[in-house]
């Protein structure tokens, strides 16, 4: 049951055609925000906007391109040209191309960050400026495990979602003053049309079939995650800022990126010796 917790509040979603995005959409509508519902797939847009309306939502589709400052503004400016505001942003929206890194080309390289990394930058920027205007906003950007864990075949991807990791943490900084939060989650492994042909061509490496069922049994349901992004949108979960939080059916969890430092036994004014750091490091890593 809805408890109203972003009555009145605008929110634009880019990426909310299918998927988490869209889940995401449904879960803010259902909590009394109006929805912008960003996508390239026109055709998509629409249908998740169409959809929010027949549950009783106020949406409206929009299907800028992100990946350039002129798209991202385009969609502000539809937010607050329709709804007359906007209050929070979610930069949801990916393309990855994957394959073997030495593979790769640079067009594979610029389009995964062109939409991951520099359309967050370009979204959040010119989400921020209209949010400065009136001293509170709210700000969330979706990065993933893989910005610090890495994984095989999805170079492009991992470094952007590292951008984008970076890009909160910076932003945090410099916005929270102003009175816009911003934080990021990290989705686990979601049922999604990527995610899950990831999940068939990791699971036909695997030297058992019951580590395949075990690899697809830990995938969680679009419903389960999207519950975070609400939470971050509220009064309560804008307290919080330059976090990066994941929620699955069973387990919250923040991310923290810890330093372990190992000191020197007497200080000297000479550089560390090999030896030494062959000692040191290994007690590290």
């Amino acid at each position: 049951m809805s408890s109203g917790r972003l009555d009145g509040q605008v929110v634009a979603i880019t990426g909310a055609g299918a998927g988490l995005g869209k889940a995401y959409a449904l879960a803010m509508a259902a909590e009394g925000a109006a929805i912008v519902v960003n996508d390239v797939d026109a055709a998509a847009a629409a249908s998740t906007a169409d959809e929010l309306r027949a549950l009783g939502g106020r949406a409206e589709p929009d299907e800028h391109s992100i990946a350039s400052a002129a798209g991202a503004e385009a969609l502000v400016a539809r937010a607050v040209e329709v709804f007359g505001q906007l209050d929070v942003m979610v930069t949801n929206a990916g393309a990855d191309r994957r394959g073997p890194v030495l593979e790769l080309t640079p067009d594979d390289w610029d389009a995964t960050l062109a939409v991951h990394l520099t359309g967050s930058i370009h979204c959040s920027l010119a989400a921020a400026r209209v949010m400065r205007e009136r001293g509170e906003g709210c700000i969330i950007n979706v990065t993933s495990a893989a910005f610090h864990a890495g994984t095989p075949t999805m170079a492009p991807y991992c470094v952007a979602k590292g951008g984008i990791y970076s890009l909160m943490r910076s932003l945090a900084l410099e916005l929270g003053p102003l009175g816009i939060s911003v934080n990021a989650v990290s989705p686990p492994l979601t049922a999604t049309a990527p995610a899950l042909a990831f999940v068939e061509q990791l699971a036909a490496s695997l030297p058992a079939p019951e580590h395949a069922d075990a690899l697809r049994a830990s995938i969680e349901s679009p419903e389960h995650v999207a519950p975070i992004v609400v939470f971050l949108a509220t009064s309560a979960g804008r307290r919080l800022n330059g976090q990066v939080l994941t929620l699955g059916a069973a387990s919250l969890s923040a991310t923290t990126v810890a330093t372990s430092t190992v000191d020197r036994a007497a200080t000297s004014d000479t550089p560390w010796t090999l030896d030494e750091l062959e000692h040191a490091v290994g007690s590290l890593v």
